[in-house]
């Protein structure tokens, strides 16, 4: 009995094992008709032709991939850069200046930037030829584009300057102070900025501060001394105060005393190592690239450092802030002795500016004295002429010539344009109206006038208002003395003078100044004199 249980309940066991079996099987049956049906919906979807057509697009070589927008515009430039010399300046800018049309001026005024200052400012020293050569690139485009374009980069210099007076980077300083000295020879910035740098490094003055301001003073030493020689003054005071408190002098300090004393005497030889071929190449090449140069830009490394909270004055059309926390510019106020305000008033100064330029003129030890005083008194713009207007008064008005006025003209003469252009017409104003000066304002005007001209400070073309062939006789006697004292030098003086008039197109004035010699002149001179005259025509 029990073995027929056992087999019993084995079967029913086993027939319910059966029965699980066929249902599992039955399951998996359903899950793999599932699964060919869906192979084949993705067989059928991967066979059926789609309808949507891809967007075509331009294969990217993986070298062009993620890359700066400027980058080719940055490479074409830099290639520009690293091939300027003084040779092919004006073929770099040629091609720099086809760049401009296919290119924002601003992207390319960057590029150039950026590729002098990768260029320039490393911290090991530069090789002198190569910062003359970037730098001369910089000058070109300045004066073919504005002060605009360099701009950036003195800011840059100086708040680079700035930074490595407080934590030096190798020769750094070095390079950033050569860069603004060549800019400097170059006439792009002023002796201003040169100036302030000195007083900066002269507040540390450290051995690396005494490296740079004698690459300063050996460089263009002589050149801030023409142009500010009151500032020289004032920075030599500095240094022989500071220099008595250092117990142990270097060699280096030594060596920079000898060089500063060279350029304060204005004495080239005594200068170690002077050399400026360098700076002399790139300023023929650029006199020679550019048609007409700029002004220099007047600013100061203060200007530099505050640019992006005040602006930049020196950019047309800039904001600029100064003038709000300073006011209008007006002219320095200077106290003069009563005595000197009585005369001016007495020979009718009735301004302010031509109260201070008399008492200047009369209380000056010698005309570069009266040059540097003027130049302090802050007179701007249209004010500038009064200098000349109170300068010849005080020459004619002379009982006996004075040849001290005659050399503060030159002086200002040389010094700008703009003096030069506003002597020309004073004396136009004299020259049309000769018949209302006496006898004394008569003879000192010719006196002023053959010396201007014999020094070539004026032209012998300032004479073009006058016509010869329509003079009277009081005229006549006045150009009779005139030329006689301008013959009155020599030879080769004589041949400059007359033989700057040869390419100019004043026909009228040659043929008249001719026929006044020769007519009027000649017969009332000795053998001496028509030997110049002779030489003068000959120039015609």
């Amino acid at each position: 009995m029990c073995d027929l249980d056992t087999e019993v309940q084995s079967d029913e066991s086993g027939s319910d094992t059966e029965y699980m079996e066929d249902e599992g099987s039955g399951v998996d049956q359903e899950e793999d008709n599932i699964s060919v049906s869906d192979d084949i919906k993705q067989e059928n979807d991967i066979t059926k032709p789609s309808t949507e057509t891809p967007a075509a697009t331009a294969y990217i070589p993986p070298h062009l991939r993620n890359l700066d927008p400027n980058a080719v515009l940055k490479r074409k430039i830099r290639g520009y850069v690293n091939r300027v010399s003084t040779s092919n300046i004006k073929q770099i800018l040629t091609d720099v200046e086809l760049v401009y049309q296919d290119h924002p001026r601003g992207e390319i005024n960057r590029a150039i930037l950026e590729a002098v200052s990768q260029s320039l400012l490393i911290n090991t020293i530069m090789p002198a030829r190569l910062c003359a050569e970037h730098v001369l690139l910089v000058a070109c485009m300045t004066a073919n584009i504005g002060p605009e374009f360099v701009s950036p980069l003195l800011e840059d210099l100086a708040d680079r300057l700035t930074k490595e007076m407080s934590e030096r980077h190798g020769k750094l300083l070095n390079n950033i102070v050569s860069i603004i000295c060549y800019l400097y020879a170059l006439k792009v910035v002023s002796c201003n900025l040169i100036f302030d740098i000195i007083r900066t490094l002269l507040k540390s003055f450290t051995e690396p501060d005494l490296e740079v301001l004698l690459y300063i003073f050996k460089s263009v030493g002589l050149d801030i001394r023409k142009d500010d020689p009151q500032a020289l003054k004032d920075i030599v005071q500095i240094v022989n105060e500071t220099g008595a408190k250092i117990k142990d002098k270097s060699s280096r300090f030594t060596w920079f005393m000898e060089t500063l004393t060279a350029v304060k005497n204005n004495n080239v030889n005594k200068i170690p190592n002077y050399d400026k071929s360098d700076i002399t190449e790139i300023q023929k090449a650029y006199k020679a690239a550019v048609k007409q140069a700029p002004n220099n830009l007047q600013v100061t490394l203060a200007d530099l450092l505050d640019a992006k909270t005040k602006g930049r004055w020196w950019v047309v059309g800039a904001a600029w802030t100064g003038l709000e926390d300073q006011g209008e510019r007006k002219v320095r106020q200077v106290e003069f002795d009563s005595k000197l305000l009585a005369l001016a008033k007495k020979n009718h100064m009735n301004t302010e500016v031509r109260r201070n330029v008399f008492c200047v003129l009369m209380s000056s030890e010698d005309y570069e004295h009266c040059f540097e005083k003027m130049m302090k008194l802050n007179v701007k713009d249209k004010q500038e002429r009064e200098i000349i207007y109170v300068t010849v008064l005080c020459a004619l008005k002379c009982k006996t010539f004075n040849p001290y006025y005659t050399n503060v003209i030159k002086k200002f003469c040389e010094h700008s344009k703009n003096y030069q252009i506003t002597m020309q017409f004073s004396i136009w104003d004299r020259l049309k109206d000769l018949k209302s000066l006496n006898a004394t304002k008569t003879r000192n005007f010719i006196l002023l006038l053959s010396s201007l001209i014999s020094s070539k400070t004026i032209s012998l073309s300032v004479l073009k208002i006058v016509n010869f062939a329509e003079i009277g006789s009081e005229e006549v006697d006045f150009f009779k003395d005139l030329f006689r004292k301008i013959l009155n030098v020599s030879e080769v003086v004589i041949t400059e003078i007359f033989g700057r008039l040869q390419p100019l197109p004043l026909d009228n004035l040659k043929n008249g100044i001719k026929v006044f010699l020769k007519h009027f002149l000649k017969p009332e001179l000795g053998a001496e004199e028509k030997k110049n005259l002779k030489i003068a025509l000959k120039c015609f």
